[in-house]
């Protein structure tokens, strides 16, 4: 759910391709606005956290954007946050979800919030959530290990995820459509959603945010799949050649089955169903960002042509970037029907009547029209009156402010520290940006007076613009911030953070400052202390006595095993390879925390593997990694049996050539083939924060070296 920022881009390019035209108005494509919701929560972008800030989002959307509509992504947290396992190893998404499932619906209820402020101005929302994206088991890459979240259901059967043609690794993201369980599972949990959410809708992503799709036909293996096939063309899938397409098309028919039953579940209440198709190829699943790669999804063929003539879906959407060829195709196979086509283009001439799904950011808060275009190249920001502050109408005010941050007008400081006070979210985080773009220190006391607003997106506006000023205090002004009961993740995992950073970069960010950065680091509250030192990760810790001992006395002693470890990176990361710091390493990876044992030989490791560590270091080093390594062989009952190699195994590899022969001995041994297993993939089927792309031949040739399967092919898995 990090890729906000890419899909924008992306969005963006799109659109900026096709020039406004005349004919670009809400009459003849109504326009949904597509909100990436926990992103927002997450990134420092557009505010979606409260009450407030979502009415004013739809507002702006229903009065100067004219938008219909809304896809509200925020119903997926909703579903992951209650029918998904959540892994607490994976420290960082674990602290993000305690946050989104705060906002969701455990405390704020920002969905039924969003679903309520929607319908009061007259407008649909639908829930928005990927189709093939139900996460993926605990060894698969993506933003660290384990792999933070997994459909519970599909956990408990892994048989429901798709296997590749060998039997040796599932795909992360997607059910088997083929089991007539899973669908019927699945279905349940999206009928419940948005039936008791109050949706209007259910909108489908058709990509899944994971690494572990390397080929685009690497998976669909599954035995109904192989079974049908065999039954229809006399192939084994498995073991003969076969016509992909033919393939595709047979699991595409499942893909359709699902939709016949989620159309008599759904259609009992009156709810539509909408599905994102690719730009180029609207007859595939969408791609994830990266053009040109394997779709994350993998080959399944969209039968658009049934879905149309049975009404299965009410909508199909040409995903961005699109063509105009793609978009044609689509609108041709709508004609006549009662699906409807539309298209995920912000900007740009449409065929007529086809809804525009628009992705909208911080141009809402501008108080300006869509068709002024704020912050496009074109945009238009006429002069506004110089009393507009004063006007009963928070959109003439929020306009004013535009222009001041456009740089077309101007207000004296005692103007814009009055609206950073005014009863307006958007126009109090404008004036404190304008504060800040004009860099008056004066102002530091109105900014500061905003740390403690009511609103979190005020309070870390507020904390970027202290940042920018740089002054004295700064850092104090700061903690103290982050450090009161009604302070959030957002503000003090990624404000706070990124304040630091431009305080580092103006060269603001010194020993004293840092010395009140370390005071935090015996604070009584647990997530304070992992604040500070995620923020040391960010901006460095300083290599003095006091911080080691700090250090050492949370690696020994926290309750919080985030907090351990973040504290072993630090000292890694500060310290290098003392005796110190390699003592407190060795001690973590025989402590009572599985997981803390596992980062502790990640971080000896990097220390031991590096070119210039000295060749007993190394030695020594690539020995204890390698035992730690063999934890996990036959009759492992670690409790990070699933996941743990993986984080250990890219260890030994960085020895180079004397990790490899090691792992390579391991392959060798029969006598224990979980481990070498394990080691096959580590060394043949690599997974970490990258996408990794090989050809279907290359796969084939990495398992004859599979320590279970011969020449032929078998039908194992990693658990085995």
């Amino acid at each position: 759910m990090k890729s906000a920022i890419v899909t924008f881009g992306i969005f963006l390019v799109s659109s900026l391709a096709a020039a406004a035209a005349p004919n670009d108005s809400a009459e003849r494509n109504p326009r949904t606005a597509y909100f990436t919701t926990g992103d927002y929560q997450d990134l420092l972008w557009f505010p979606l956290d409260s009450q407030a800030s979502i009415e004013a989002a739809f507002e702006a959307l229903q009065k100067t954007y004219k938008v219909s509509r809304i896809w509200w992504r925020g119903g997926q947290d909703e579903i992951w946050g209650n029918q998904f396992v959540i892994r607490p190893e994976n420290r960082e998404f674990a602290n993000i979800w305690k946050w989104w499932k705060y906002l969701a619906y455990e405390v704020v209820g920002t969905n039924r919030i969003a679903v309520k402020a929607a319908h009061d101005r007259g407008q649909e929302i639908w829930l928005t959530t990927g189709l093939f994206d139900n996460g993926s088991a605990a060894d698969v890459g993506y933003v660290g290990f384990p792999y933070a979240v997994e459909d519970r259901a599909r956990a408990e059967h892994p048989e429901w995820a798709p296997v590749n043609r060998f039997g040796t690794w599932r795909q992360g993201g997607p059910i088997e459509f083929a089991y007539p369980e899973a669908r019927r599972a699945l279905i349940e949990t999206l009928t419940k959603y948005t039936v008791t959410g109050g949706y209007d809708g259910l909108a489908f992503l058709t990509y899944a945010e994971n690494f572990s799709q390397r080929y685009e036909d690497e998976f669909g293996y599954s035995p109904p799949i192989v079974g049908e096939f065999q039954k229809r063309h006399g192939i084994d899938i498995r073991t003969q050649p076969f016509d992909k397409d033919v393939w595709s098309r047979l699991r595409g028919e499942y893909l359709t089955q699902f939709f016949r039953e989620l159309r008599a579940s759904l259609g009992k209440h009156q709810k539509q169903i909408a599905v994102c198709v690719d730009g180029h190829n609207p007859r595939l699943p969408t791609a994830w960002n990266f053009e040109g790669r394997p779709r994350t999804a993998g080959r399944i063929h969209f039968d658009l042509e049934t879905w149309v003539k049975e009404n299965l879906v009410d909508e199909i959407n040409v995903y961005a970037p699109n063509t105009e060829k793609s978009i044609h195709d689509v609108e041709a196979v709508c004609k006549g029907t009662k699906t409807r086509l539309s298209v995920f283009q912000t900007r740009g001439p449409m065929p007529e009547g086809a809804p525009r799904i628009m992705f909208l950011a911080t141009d809402i808060e501008s108080g300006f029209d869509w068709e002024n275009y704020v912050n496009y190249p074109d945009e238009n920001i006429p002069l506004q009156p110089a009393d507009a502050l004063k006007n009963p109408d928070v959109l003439a005010r929020r306009r004013l402010l535009t222009a001041v941050l456009k740089k077309k007008q101007s207000l004296t400081v005692r103007e814009l520290a009055a609206a950073a006070r005014d009863a307006d979210l958007y126009v109090r985080r404008a004036a404190i940006k304008a504060l800040a773009m004009f860099g008056d220190k004066s102002v530091i006391g109105v900014i500061e007076s905003a740390l403690v607003d009511q609103e979190n997106s005020v309070r870390w506006q507020a904390a970027l613009a202290l940042a920018d000023l740089s002054s004295t205090h700064v850092v104090e002004s700061l903690l103290e911030s982050a450090a009161r009961d009604d302070s959030t993740f957002q503000f003090r995992f990624r404000a706070l953070p990124e304040a630091l950073k431009k305080l580092q970069a103006a060269d603001k960010l010194g020993l004293p400052e840092k010395a009140v950065l370390a005071a935090q680091l015996t604070n009584a509250n647990a997530e304070v202390r992992e604040m500070v030192l995620h923020c040391f990760k960010v901006v460095g810790a300083p290599a003095t006595p006091a911080i080691e001992a700090a250090l050492l006395e949370i690696i020994r002693h926290d309750v919080s095993p985030n907090s351990r470890e973040l504290a072993l990176i630090n000292m890694r990361s500060s310290f290098g390879a003392t005796p110190t710091t390699l003592a407190a390493i060795r001690e973590c990876m025989t402590g009572t925390d599985e997981a803390v044992q596992v980062r502790a030989a990640s971080a000896l490791a990097m220390l031991a593997a590096r070119a210039d560590a000295p060749r007993e270091q190394r030695e020594q080093g690539l020995v204890e990694l390698a035992a730690f390594f063999r934890k996990y062989g036959d009759g492992c009952q670690r409790s990070d049996k699933d996941w743990g190699w993986r984080e250990v195994g890219p260890g030994l590899l960085s020895f180079g050539d004397d990790g490899r022969a090691i792992l390579n001995k391991m392959l060798a041994d029969r006598d224990n083939m979980r481990l070498a297993t394990l080691a096959w993939y580590v060394l043949y089927l690599p997974q970490g924060d990258k996408r990794g792309s090989i050809t279907a031949e290359q796969d084939a040739e990495a398992h004859r070296n599979h320590p279970k399967i011969p020449i032929g092919l078998g039908r194992l898995g990693p658990e085995d």
